[in-house]
């Protein structure tokens, strides 16, 4: 299989186009269902008609649900500001034009003056303004505040965090919720802690408007029989550079590849917001072979800390989009040589197990073979610092790349079953390495090996489980604990339920998770699990 003529011709994909494609959909505020979307979406039509492709822009209703995933209100953000002040002294401020963060995705607009508090508790008194770590929507629900300050002790500590709260209809009510650094909330928790009468005043003010205009999603296709669909999500808040304008840029670039190089394939691209387009997509194409999402990637490593991570599905599924991909990443990035010549990644990449949290959630639920493409971690992820110059065009242009071949090595070479077979292996020794480097008893992979790859046509969930929809079925108290149980929304949003929904025992499945994430719970994490999977499955009617 000598495909280094095709890799040289995907790799003369034009770097003008991936540039001015990040550059422009990163200086557009993305957040679902707002104008900055649809002009984004609207960008990406206009070149993706004049590369040939069919065209559909697909209208997700606002305020409405397909399976369990809700989509939000749309949503416009005009002004916001925010000044933070110990009697006449200003301590900080902050403005949307310079912190496009500053203002929660879809909070209701307000404005005024009070005496900040701090709470972190469900049991919050509330106030006039709250400061506090929850998340957002948990905080906008149960905390009877006109302002709600949010900060996130894991996000780069001087950058204002993305927060959003995706309201329904009925959860719009005359409160605001905005974000501030980490660096800025120790701040002022310091002051209140050195002197708890000290009153620290916020002034507010933010301008925001809900509408009923749809959500909208783009597919483009150049066949009626697809190979391969590339899914990126395009939703969030400016700049999102890395989080996801360079998704979305790699995927216009594959599809350049897919109709204009020398080695062309039958495909079809969706730009969608996150979830709520992409639940419509079975809707709008025929089911292709393989699934490819693009989710952060293409940065410079050196600025965001990152890793490519090839995130697989889940062991129980056939592996052939993993397997491609994975082949495909060490074809384009092993461009390094050792001392006696022997080729070495040029790029940080690794295999990863399955990860909930992106747009292949539910392509997978579906029982579509699928894969991620996702840097992780990002510096900058979910920050007003997620910005242009950490991505690298040389990087987005052989991602593209490397997803492209996963799509060519599927169409046109014939090999798949034979490096399905060899992957396996391959994955049989990577675990045991990975389990003496980590501790693991190699002994209770046995499991992995007796599952793997045994669903060949497995039978699609009826819905993905969002953690919204966990939040609201188990309550806040269990869903923050829960959270913070290692791979547990990952194995309740989709796993398990499309196991147990094909027959595997509920027992094994979770024996089966742990040992495919080298991880064990403990008793009392195992009971909260069950107790919430529980739940699940009775929801699911699995």
């Amino acid at each position: 299989m000598n495909v280094k003529p095709v890799v040289t011709e995907y790799l003369k994909a034009p770097s003008s186009l991936a540039r001015d494609a990040l550059l422009e959909i990163a200086s557009k505020h993305r957040v679902q269902g707002s104008t900055g979307l649809i002009e984004s979406i609207e960008y990406l039509r206009e070149i993706l008609e004049g590369l040939g492709y069919s065209i559909k822009i697909i209208d997700v209703p606002s305020g409405s649900s397909k399976g369990l995933v809700d989509s939000p209100l749309s949503w416009d953000v005009m002004e916001g500001e925010l000044d933070i002040k110990i009697g006449d002294r200003v301590l900080e401020s902050f403005r949307l034009t310079e912190h496009p963060t500053l203002v929660s995705a879809h909070s209701p607009p307000s404005e005024g003056c009070g005496r900040i508090s701090v709470c972190s508790t469900l049991d919050c008194k509330g106030g006039e303004v709250v400061l506090t770590n929850l998340p957002a929507y948990i905080a906008y629900k149960v905390i009877d505040a006109r302002l709600i300050l949010v900060y996130d002790s894991n996000r780069y500590p001087k950058a204002v965090p993305y927060t959003g709260l995706f309201l329904s209809p009925s959860e719009v009510v005359e409160k605001s919720v905005m974000s501030i650094p980490y660096e800025t909330a120790l701040r002022i928790m310091s002051l209140l802690l050195q002197n708890p009468a000290a009153e620290i005043t916020v002034c507010w003010k933010v301008k925001s408007k809900f509408y009923t205009r749809p959500l909208k999603a783009l597919v483009a296709c150049n066949s009626e029989d697809p190979k391969t669909l590339f899914i990126s999500h395009i939703c969030h808040p400016k700049p999102g550079a890395h989080d996801n304008a360079s998704g979305s840029v790699a995927n216009l670039l594959a599809a350049f590849n897919a109709s204009h190089s020398g080695y062309k394939l039958e495909t079809c691209h969706a730009w969608v917001p996150e979830y709520t387009g992409t639940v419509y997509l079975s809707d709008h194409i025929p089911t292709p072979a393989i699934v490819v999402n693009l989710d952060m990637v293409g940065s410079k490593q050196h600025e965001t800390d990152s890793t490519l991570n090839i995130v697989m599905s889940p062991s129980f599924l056939e592996h052939i989009a993993d397997a491609l991909a994975y082949l495909s990443a060490k074809i384009v990035f092993d461009t390094s040589s050792s001392f006696g010549g022997f080729t070495l990644p040029g790029l940080r990449y690794g295999l990863s197990p399955y990860t909930a949290g992106s747009d292949h959630d539910v392509t997978i639920s579906w029982g579509w073979s699928s894969v991620m493409f996702n840097e992780w971690p990002s510096k900058y992820y979910h920050t007003d610092m997620d910005e242009v110059y950490t991505i690298s065009v040389k990087s987005l242009v052989k991602t593209a790349a490397t997803a492209t071949l996963t799509s060519y090595i599927y169409e046109k070479t014939g090999d798949v079953s034979r490096l399905e077979e060899i992957f396996a292996s391959h994955l049989k020794t990577w675990y045991r390495i990975e389990a003496v480097k980590t501790g693991y008893d190699p002994g209770d992979l046995e499991i992995v090996s007796k599952y793997w790859g045994t669903l060949r046509n497995p039978r699609g969930i009826p819905s993905m489980v969002p953690g919204r929809v966990l939040m609201k079925m188990v309550g806040y108290d269990k869903y923050l604990k829960i959270r913070n149980v290692r791979g547990a929304t990952t194995y309740l949003m989709t796993y398990l339920p499309l196991a147990v929904f094909n027959n595997i025992r509920a027992r094994d499945v979770q024996s089966l998770f742990q040992a495919e994430n080298l991880l064990k719970w403990s008793k009392i994490e195992e009971d909260l699990v069950n107790d919430v999977a529980q739940v699940v499955l009775e929801l699911l009617g699995v």
